[in-house]
């Protein structure tokens, strides 16, 4: 059964607001291409702070770079950029922008402010765009709150924990070797390493190649994770791409769910096709209006236990594996291994029940289904 599911694209451009950054800076106009010249405007502070301290960075409309080092300040180069048409034009610009900073005991804060008269208080049409940039190195043990709207985000190896709200933009990051809390809207994270990771997604994407712990809520999204022991999701309208997850939890409607090795499964979706290539103990789904493959149900499995609607079912157990079934349809179809054992078969009108085994009839693995519309096939 196939889907054609909603796939939204992606904001990438920010839109066309105003920035204005308090400090000691200079301009430096430089010819652009057309009429309008680029003028810049920086401001360099920097301040002590500790160890395993926070640093907050509150941008938008342009990159926020993070790098950590082992010194213990925190130091932040930001740099402005205005397209105008004249130096008059782009210091009205400059005037507006106000980044506030805070300093106190282990704590260091920077936040940039739009001060806007009205919503036409942007200099005419001569100033054509602008963006606003971070770079900025902080301790590897601090702990990071990061938010940027309109522009992407980067953070380095980083052993305190992460949070970030992240709007129209992506974000990446090397090692976070603590735990992580991400919102994410209109773009997308790409995690290397994260402990345990919770937060929110929406028409975004994520990409993360490790984590102990995931629980997220996503919408109208694409989710990659690579390895993870245990994943808990809540969705609608999603692609998942997964690789080596241990404990799978999902529920979700409208997607499609991609599993490449699964210690347990536990699925409950609706309007969803699932395919899983490997399981090892336990398979638990419960869906309407979709399908379920699984590759493989590896010789050690405890039970794959199947309730659907409007589903097709195709479960294949590791050749060689003793195990029982019993599995009952309304208007399903149910087809059972070749070379098993039918203790029990009845057809009645249009309800249908088989049990039986393969190999030992005390196996301990069970697979057990209970269908209504759909095709039931055991191989």
């Amino acid at each position: 059964m196939k889907l054609n599911l909603f796939k939204p694209g992606r904001l990438q451009q920010a839109l066309l607001l105003s920035l204005v950054l308090l400090g000691t800076a200079t301009t430096t106009p430089v010819l652009a291409n057309g009429p309008a010249q680029e003028f810049t405007k920086k401001i360099n502070r920097e301040f002590s702070t500790t160890a395993n301290g926070m640093t907050a960075l509150y941008n938008k409309y342009g990159k926020v770079h993070v790098n950590t080092w082992d010194k213990n300040s925190v130091k932040i180069d930001i740099t402005i950029v205005v397209n105008a048409n004249n130096q008059r034009d782009a210091d009205k610009a400059f005037d507006r922008i106000n980044v506030n900073f805070t300093n106190t005991a282990g704590y260091v804060k920077a936040e940039t402010v739009v001060n806007s008269e009205g919503k036409d208080w942007w200099p005419g049409n001569s100033c054509k765009d602008f963006k606003i940039n971070y770079e900025v190195w902080i301790p590897i043990g601090n702990q990071l709150d990061l938010k940027n709207k309109y522009g992407n985000s980067y953070v380095g190896d980083l052993n305190g924990k992460l949070t970030a709200e992240i709007h129209y933009g992506d974000l990446r990051t090397e090692a976070i070797n603590n735990d992580g809390d991400l919102t994410i809207g209109y773009g997308k994270a790409t995690i290397a390493k994260v402990r345990n990771l919770s937060g929110h997604l929406s028409y975004g994407g994520l990409i993360l190649s490790e984590a102990t712990d995931v629980q997220i809520d996503t919408k109208y999204s694409e989710c990659q994770i690579d390895r993870a022991k245990t994943v808990r999701m809540t969705s609608k309208y999603d692609d998942f791409n997964l690789g080596d997850i241990q404990d799978l939890r999902l529920q979700t409607k409208y997607a499609n769910l991609r599993v490449d090795k699964a210690g347990a499964a536990f699925v409950t979706a609706q309007y969803t096709d699932v395919k899983v290539n490997s399981v090892a103990t336990t398979v638990d789904a419960d869906l309407t209006y979709g399908s379920l493959k699984v590759t493989a149900l590896a010789r050690n499995f405890s039970e794959a236990k199947i309730v659907g609607k409007y589903t097709d079912v195709q479960m294949n157990v590791e050749s060689g594996t003793s195990f029982r079934f019993d599995a009952e349809g309304t208007h399903t179809d149910l087809h059972t291994p070749s070379g098993a054992t039918i203790k029990r078969r009845a057809d009645e009108g249009n309800r249908s029940t088989v049990a039986g085994f393969v190999g030992n009839a005390n196996a301990p693995g069970l697979v057990k289904a209970r269908l209504t519309y759909g095709d039931f096939v055991l191989k």
